[in-house]
């Protein structure tokens, strides 16, 4: 990790060089990892500022929406799901082709939520990429807005984002932790996607086949996934159909470090619970970038993130639809591709066990990651 710098004179967002960054052990604070960097400050009317990682604020996201709701796109509708502790905003974005909402046809939902842990700014990043690309002219972006509806809940929790908290809200509560029984004056804004989501997963006409959760992660390169285990073989395998589709879009993507687990300490989780909730045509999953780099084609070298490039693994996020769906420009109807092909495609040294791993052998363990950072 390495943290970024701006000033007065030098208003844009900069990482300082690795090599002023330190880290050691510190026993007086648990022998957890303390971090330290030398900084020459070179102009004495400046003020400066340091952050852990790219900032992305509540204030920064209204903007973002408010200006997308000036160019009154009929495939974008923006909603108000419910308010927070402290009444601010918890904003829901519905992305498809208007006719899909009243059609007769079975309606196939994708829900994606970012920032339930308010310092992983990357997520906000790579959810207004995934946004960002959705409501585009793209080819691409307006054959899935024909076949598939985008729920998308940008930030969970703004109250924790506005005042600056690294993991919690307001009231100090894990809100990534309560997906099972959320209060709605605790945990408002859980407690109304929740509601949602149980609302679509009952009604008759909605397909929910994708619940993402996007993260940000503290000691592992790249970006990754986490998944469910699913007791029949064939149904571990066509989960791992998007990831593996995902690291062939994203460079950056690795599906390696990619895993799939029932650790009992994830249970309040969104993953685990609507992984437990939903049937077997539903896939859930985390998604996590890195907070610092990745590594691109078995290189050793790594390559720092910057807020455009956290945006460009959004767009390549939502472009995988297209793969997982093949579809194309004339698809007249829309495939389930876990049901109608016999073989899915091969998740190559990959295997699934209950303790939180892949059977694939690499550096890091999936434990020791999941420790490091327990999302």
């Amino acid at each position: 990790m390495s943290p970024v710098v701006k000033s007065t004179s030098r208003p844009k967002w900069q990482r300082l060089p690795s090599k002023n960054v330190y880290y050691y052990r510190c026993p007086d604070h648990r022998k957890n990892y303390v971090m330290s960097f030398a900084f020459c400050f070179d102009r004495e009317d400046d003020v400066y500022q340091f952050a852990y990682c790219y900032p992305y604020t509540y204030t920064r996201l209204q903007h973002y929406l408010e200006n997308l709701d000036k160019q009154r796109l009929n495939y974008v509708h923006r909603e108000l799901l419910g308010l927070s502790v402290q009444q601010r905003r918890l904003d829901l974005l519905t992305i498809t082709n208007p006719v899909n909402l009243v059609s007769e046809a079975e309606q196939r939902v994708v829900f994606i939520t970012a920032r339930v842990h308010p310092g992983e700014t990357p997520s906000s990043f790579v959810c207004q990429g995934i946004l960002g690309f959705l409501v585009s002219q793209h080819p691409i972006a307006r054959v899935l807005r024909d076949h598939l509806i985008f729920k998308i809940a940008p930030m969970l929790n703004p109250d924790g984002v506005y005042l600056g908290n690294y993991r919690c809200s307001l009231m100090g509560f894990d809100l990534n932790r309560h997906w099972q029984d959320p209060s709605p004056w605790a945990h408002p804004t859980l407690y109304a996607v929740k509601q949602l989501i149980l609302e679509m997963h009952n009604g008759p006409k909605t397909s929910l086949e994708f619940y993402i959760d996007i993260h940000a992660h503290s000691t592992m390169m790249n970006g990754f996934m986490y998944g469910n285990i699913f007791e029949q073989e064939d149904l571990f395998q066509r989960q791992a159909i998007f990831p593996k589709l995902l690291c062939r879009n994203a460079e950056d993507f690795s599906f390696s470090s990619t895993s799939f687990n029932r650790d009992t300490m994830k249970a309040g989780t969104g993953r685990r619970f609507l992984g437990g909730l939903l049937d077997d045509s539903s896939y859930c999953y985390t998604l996590e970038v890195s907070f610092y780099s990745y590594l691109v084609g078995g290189t050793s070298s790594t390559i720092p993130y910057t807020e455009e490039t956290y945006m460009k693994f959004g767009r390549n996020v939502a472009r995988t639809f297209k793969d997982y769906y093949q579809l194309n420009g004339e698809t007249a109807g829309l495939p389930r591709p876990h049901a109608s092909r016999e073989k899915p495609p091969a998740a190559t040294g990959i295997s699934q066990n209950s303790t939180g791993g892949t059977g694939k052998t690499r550096k890091t363990s999936t434990s020791s990651r999941e420790h490091a950072k327990s999302t």
